[in-house]
């Protein structure tokens, strides 16, 4: 047997070819993938191959699927389980291999595999253990996109007062039917509605878009010593208000999946509040492809007029 494994060869170019079935060695599993998340790093590593070669030999990190094989030292799962995986690399195939310690079961009844993509839901949950929030929190979250409706989703919501703010009314009355309390549109409202929101100053601050200005923003919508969480990736460097930090001693947290103590735990997490229907993404990931489908995907993604607020690949076969 056969499995159709996707590179990517050049910038804006992938290549899908047929390799034989990878055999996991006595410590690795081997997943039938039967869907996997689109990430906005893997639309960098296709624009830019270069990025990280070694990853784009082998894309794809949001992968979920069924259980094939387990090597014999593998214990704790069985042939047969549906998984989650957070494995860096190599999901964009019909079968891929994954450590065990990125892997984690989801329910027996699943079929739409799609809404157990994890791994982005697990960085979420990263961060919120970081950001300490207290009952009687004033949140302000930046952004409503895919990454910010988790977070609306998974914030502690029956004791803060959550604010969002976006330019995207669409993204702001989703955020509202996911529990926020107050949307603010900046282009319509002002920014300066938040401050007549919070007079005082939020407590927390999250960043969830990675857009330049944003830093700046969300620290003057901060009390002093409010947190303020720089989870967007801001990929070009930038100017930051180190005066206004120092001035209003605030905490400022990057939180990433590098800076977990435990993602594998992270993912765990994500997977039972997606039990427990807290994360649901029935209504964000809005778009699915086949395999064979892929580059037309991540171009879509490129061009920017892509309105989907999250798309994932499905194994056709």
């Amino acid at each position: 047997m056969k499995s159709r494994v996707v590179r990517f060869t050049g910038p804006g170019k992938l290549l899908i070819t047929e390799e034989d079935i990878p055999a996991p060695d006595d410590s690795q599993v081997l997943v039938q993938m039967k869907a996997c998340g689109i990430c906005q790093y893997d639309k960098k590593c296709f624009l830019d191959t270069e990025l990280n070669p070694s990853y784009s030999k082998k894309p794809g990190h949001e992968g979920v699927g069924i259980v094939r094989e387990i090597g014999r030292k593998v214990s704790g799962l069985a042939v047969g389980d549906r998984v989650t995986s957070n494995m860096f690399g190599g999901a964009f195939a019909d079968y891929f291999i994954a450590n065990p310690d990125t892997l984690v079961r989801i329910p027996d009844r699943v079929d739409n595999f799609e809404l157990w993509v994890s791994e982005p839901a697990a960085c979420v949950v990263s961060s919120l253990r970081l950001l300490r929030i207290e009952p009687g929190f004033d949140v302000v979250l930046l952004g409503a996109g895919y990454m910010g409706q988790l977070f609306v989703q998974a914030f502690p919501k029956t004791y803060i007062k959550l604010v969002v703010v976006d330019t995207d009314d669409e993204r702001l009355a989703m955020a509202s039917e996911n529990g926020a309390d107050i949307t603010v549109n900046p282009e319509r409202d002002g920014l300066g509605t938040v401050r007549e929101i919070f007079p005082r100053g939020a407590d927390l601050v999250v960043e969830a878009v990675g857009l330049p200005g944003l830093i700046k923003q969300g620290t003057d919508m901060l009390r002093n010593a409010g947190r303020l969480c720089i989870f967007g990736h801001h990929a070009a460097d930038e100017t930051v208000p180190t005066d206004d930090w120092h001035m209003k001693g605030i905490e400022v947290l990057n939180t990433t999946p590098f800076s977990s103590a435990d993602f594998h735990r992270d993912l765990s997490g994500a997977v039972k509040l997606m039990e427990k229907g807290v994360i649901n993404q029935s209504g964000l990931i809005s778009k699915t492809y086949a395999l064979s489908e892929l580059a037309g995907a991540l171009r879509e993604l490129a061009s920017g007029r892509c309105r989907f607020m999250k798309t994932a690949v499905r194994n056709e076969k």
